[in-house]
């Protein structure tokens, strides 16, 4: 009698799991809308281009929307995001959605995109790159410490906070960053598609509003988080309201690991920023 019991306890449980799990599997097959957020300064680029991967992998997802609310951040991250984005392109359509702040090497990544919305009070393009540097000397010679290098190169120490910047380093930097301005504007007159002498005129790292940025052609619409959605939906033929997708980053035990240690340590071991000589130099797309 226990025995079967237990058995019609067993059939009315798959009874009823069954239609769960069919309609489970049913909505996992439907057609979606991947989202991908990128919120606060922008240090690194692996879990985002994991996620941008997944994405790409995943048939179910037709289209795919870029969430920004960023300052901007690191040259190479957001370098990285953008050709990723570029080429995810060629296989689904790319929305970028800006929230309150999409600027500088946000804004580099939002262009990657087949239409770009922002709020009409956003804060976006600062078309422009920035290299911080520290001298500590009269500090340093209040306390009576002095430093010396000794290098394998007139320029390996440039930009080192216990001395003064010579008139030869400072046109090496400038140089520098010259170039990779160069880059943010050749990369926004191209997806844009906009003269480069146009570009040159908002490339001064000023910010605009998303309604000032539509006038100057560096957004397509005005619009929240809904209109990129919609449009997102239409682009990949979806009927209805599309399913959302939101990416989430791979984390394997390792992360699980360093998260712990972090936590407990009595300094940062977070991810680097871009070095020359040391770490003396930080070179990014930000807003300042």
């Amino acid at each position: 009698m226990k025995r079967k019991t237990k058995i019609i306890l067993i059939a009315i449980i798959v009874l009823i799991a069954i239609p769960f799990g069919f309609n489970a599997l049913k909505t996992a097959m439907t057609p979606a809308v991947g989202i991908l957020e990128i919120e606060g300064p922008i240090d690194d680029s692996i879990g985002y281009l994991g996620i941008i991967r997944q994405f790409e992998e995943d048939a179910n997802v037709r289209a795919v929307i870029i969430r920004l609310d960023s300052p901007g951040g690191k040259v190479g991250p957001s370098q990285e995001i953008y050709e990723a984005l570029l080429k995810l392109k060629k296989e689904k359509p790319v929305i970028a959605s800006m929230g309150s702040v999409s600027a500088s090497g946000a804004y580099y990544i939002a262009c990657a995109a087949d239409r770009i919305y922002a709020l009409p009070g956003t804060l976006t393009g600062s078309i422009g790159v920035v290299l911080e540097f520290f001298d500590v000397t009269e500090g340093l010679q209040k306390l009576g410490v002095s430093s010396r290098s000794i290098t394998g190169g007139e320029l390996k120490d440039a930009g080192s906070p216990f001395r003064h910047m010579t008139d030869k380093e400072r046109r090496y930097f400038e140089y520098l960053a010259r170039d990779v301005h160069d880059q943010f504007k050749d990369a926004v007159s191209r997806s844009r598609k906009l003269h480069r002498s146009k570009v040159d005129e908002y490339a001064d790292g000023r910010v605009f509003t998303g309604r000032q940025a539509l006038a100057n052609g560096l957004i397509d619409s005005l619009g929240g988080m809904d209109s990129a959605v919609e449009d997102a939906g239409k682009r990949a033929g979806i009927k209805g309201k599309p399913r959302i997708i939101k990416g989430e980053p791979e984390e394997g035990v390792w992360k699980d690991i360093e998260r712990f240690i972090q936590s407990y340590a009595p300094i940062s071991f977070g991810k680097g920023s871009a070095h020359l000589s040391r770490g003396f130099l930080r070179l990014e797309y930000s807003i300042q």
